[in-house]
């Protein structure tokens, strides 16, 4: 049961949270980067732990660990959103200074602090009095709806959960040993997610029009090097398509790699090294930027119940793939080839699909972004909209 609920909190409720306390969109992006750096650093000491520590106290560590987190996150101090639904001003204000680490009476005048404060306090006006809330059209929500499915089902059908459980699998009996193989995988999703941590939330979220730009990788590091990008690159886009690459590759091995007579060293190590790449694009930009892109474009208004929708979902699928994989592999002949496809058709579907559905939203302002999203109204496009938190206002 405490697995249960830790995992929920950690995969879902988290995202949510950390959509509602960050105080910009770039900095919602970067915790939600190092959120995921986190997770694959759990699953790789869980494949050490679990290789190399006696079975007794793996479930020990794990019941403690789960039991630790399900018991501590109910009590983290609620979010500003959470008080500004409930009306209670007071909670809100000090809810606001505990996320925005003001503990001092001198630092309440903060002009930073004091509009985003002032933001709150308009929108609480707003709906005490019945207003700022204008329906949304039905072609802007159905976009929006896509939008948060896409990303979150396709980012778990990408792959990655099922080829670390079964990994034996999928690898067979080429790489090293089983244990090693395992700790490989895992370490290639870590390098991914920190690959995506230093350089993610810096990056564009979608296809940019000028010709060339840069952006710095580490701002203040005195060598202040610059990475240059090509206009029809993207994060998300082009982590996709090269993380279906590798399986697409892995999956003509498995089926035609008998006739290729590539060598033994090939043969061997060609699946392991394929695998660990495609978990790698996959934690450096499909799986985080589901999260990033979703609390980046939806309304906050929205973005819970669709993210939770879609969450749910995309859980029961992945779970129904895991729970049939051995009865997929024994009846149908090419059983590991098809999951491989499935793999690939999600990433491709992402990176395809992401071009003209989701707009550039790093950079930009929330009008913007809803508009070329589908919302308008006569009087103009969210005119009275506000970004509270650096995200979309409820009140558009």
């Amino acid at each position: 049961m405490f697995g249960g609920v830790a995992a929920g909190a950690a995969f879902v409720v988290l995202p949510i949270f950390i959509n509602e306390i960050a105080e910009t969109r770039e900095k919602a992006a970067r915790l939600t980067f190092t959120i995921e750096l986190w997770r694959t650093l759990g699953i790789l000491l869980g494949f050490v732990v679990g290789f190399y520590v006696s079975y007794d106290h793996v479930n020990i560590v794990g019941c403690i660990l789960s039991c630790a987190f399900s018991l501590v996150f109910p009590f983290a101090q609620e979010s500003p959103h959470y008080y500004l639904r409930k009306g209670n001003l007071a909670s809100l204000e000090k809810s606001l200074r505990w996320y925005r680490g003001i503990r001092d009476l001198d630092d309440r005048d903060q002009p930073e602090y004091l509009n985003e404060l002032a933001e709150f306090k308009a929108e609480m006006k707003g709906q005490s009095q019945g207003i700022g809330s204008a329906p949304y059209s039905h072609s802007y929500v159905v976009r929006l709806i896509c939008v948060s499915f896409l990303l979150t089902i396709c980012g778990k059908l990408s792959g990655v959960f099922v080829e670390l459980n079964y990994a034996a699998d999928f690898l067979g009996r080429t790489g090293y040993s089983t244990e090693l193989n395992y700790v490989l995988l895992a370490a290639a999703q870590c390098v991914g997610a920190l690959f995506a941590r230093l350089i993610g939330p810096q990056l564009p979220r979608k296809v940019t029009r000028p010709p060339f730009s840069s952006f710095t990788i580490f701002p203040h590091s005195p060598a202040n090097f610059h990475i240059r990008y090509l206009s029809l690159q993207l994060l998300l886009c082009l982590s996709s398509l090269l993380a279906a690459v590798p399986v697409i590759t892995l999956a003509l091995f498995k089926q035609f790699g008998s006739s290729w007579s590539l060598g033994i060293w090939c043969e061997r190590y060609l699946p392991i090294v394929l695998l660990a790449a495609q978990l790698f694009f996959v934690s450096f930009g499909l799986y985080p930027l589901a999260a990033v892109v979703s609390s980046e474009v939806l309304p906050t208004k929205l973005h819970d119940l669709l993210y939770s929708l879609a969450s749910s979902v995309s859980w029961l699928l992945l779970f129904g793939m895991i729970e049939a994989f051995n009865a997929v592999k024994s009846t149908l002949g090419p059983g590991l080839v098809l999951y491989l496809w499935v793999f690939a058709a999600a990433s491709i579907f992402v990176g395809l699909i992401s071009l003209p559905l989701l707009p550039e939203t790093r950079n930009r302002r929330p009008s913007a972004v809803q508009r070329e999203m589908g919302y308008v109204r006569q009087e103009g496009v969210a005119k009275v909209a506000s970004a509270i938190n650096g995200h979309i206002s409820t009140h558009i």
